[in-house]
């Protein structure tokens, strides 16, 4: 009888120890579910503050008012109300109006922490986004520097400033019978758009590499131009370079706009990093730096970008490049690279420049 009896409290004790154990173990996964819902907010919170900057800086410096209702737009598709906007403001760093910062904040029921008395908590978040300029301003050329065929880079693709390279070759490049062109806004205008986009540098498409997280951006992909476009590389090159000497940069008076004089070397003596003292010049380029997508190549991806000084271009295989014999090859020389939004080699907003880079700064 005294064993029953032993056995029936001890069998008690059991129970209560493991209905307090349960309480607990449901107490912390009841926290942890009201933690994981709470922190799944404030990063909700946190992407729709970053993306709300990114896309309303793309309007600046020019409006103000735009990049604020773009802003605020992108807060909108996020799910976020008017009321859980903070602020949206355009602030100036380096360049009149050239960020944009935004903050939200909303305000988050706790479920199960509500017996710890926790009704609700504010949830913050804030970004500030700057636009710029690819370092020295520059003129964005529809050539390419492919990653793994280019005299310009080395076998891991890290820039090698100096370098010549081809970035239009005559003869196609070693791993397929492409030139190298592109059709930056991809509306197949042919050699006349090509021409027309060697000359003044421009791109109505928003360009981005691979990897940036500019919500605006448009593509990373460009369509590749088929056949050498000879008319259209020697046109092209010839118009543009008419504009030089460029005003205060032809210091030895021979009518170009040097290499040296463009991209004076660092007063580091080293030679291998060079300044910018001619941004406005017709030799200073944008070259977009890309991988294949497949062979034959019909589109590139864009993985990065080169700052590069325009040589010229040449005939090849042909005393002369008339009567349809020979090919034009185009002629560069690598100054910087960047392959993401690094921001030492993006400066101040040049409204020169073609290419405009956005990035988060806070």
């Amino acid at each position: 009888m005294t064993t029953r009896a032993n056995g029936g409290r001890e069998g008690g004790q059991t129970l209560l120890i493991f209905v307090l154990a349960l309480t607990v173990l449901l107490g912390f996964t009841a926290m942890a579910i009201d933690l994981g819902l709470f922190f799944q907010d404030r990063r909700h919170l946190q992407n729709t503050a970053d993306a709300a900057a990114l896309a309303g800086v793309a309007e600046l410096p020019k409006k103000p008012a735009a990049a604020k209702a773009k802003a605020a737009e992108w807060v909108a598709k996020h799910g976020l109300s008017s009321s859980e906007i903070k602020t949206i403001q355009v602030r100036t760093i380096d360049y009149p109006n050239d960020t944009l910062y935004v903050e939200v904040e909303r305000q988050f029921d706790w479920i199960f922490g509500r017996v710890l008395g926790k009704t609700s908590s504010a949830v913050p978040a804030s970004a500030a986004a700057q636009v710029g300029s690819l370092s020295g301003g520059s003129d964005l050329m529809p050539w390419a520097i492919v990653l793994g065929d280019s005299d310009c880079l080395d076998s891991t693709g890290v820039q090698i400033p100096g370098a010549d390279c081809s970035v239009k070759v005559g003869a196609g490049l070693s791993v397929t019978g492409w030139y190298g062109a592109l059709d930056l806004d991809e509306n197949g205008g042919g050699s006349s758009e090509y021409d027309s986009n060697i000359v003044d540098g421009s791109s109505e498409t928003f360009y981005c590499a691979r990897g940036q997280t500019d919500p605006e951006c448009e593509t990373t992909d460009v369509y590749a131009l088929s056949g050498n476009k000879v008319g259209g590389t020697g046109d092209g090159i010839n118009t543009r370079l008419r504009a030089e000497p460029t005003s205060g940069c032809d210091t030895n008076s021979n009518g170009i706009d040097d290499f040296s004089e463009v991209f004076p070397a660092n007063a580091d003596g080293t030679g291998s990093n060079f300044g910018v003292a001619c941004p406005d010049s017709p030799r200073l380029i944008i070259v977009p730096i890309v991988t294949l997508t497949g062979v034959p190549v019909h589109s590139v991806t864009i993985e990065g970008w080169a700052l590069a000084y325009l040589d010229g271009y040449a005939c090849v295989g042909a005393t002369s490049c008339s009567g349809g014999k020979g090919h034009w090859e185009v002629k560069v020389t690598m100054v910087d690279a960047v392959y993401s939004e690094a921001a030492g080699f993006i400066g101040a907003f040049n409204p020169l420049s073609a290419v405009k880079a956005r990035r988060l700064i806070e």
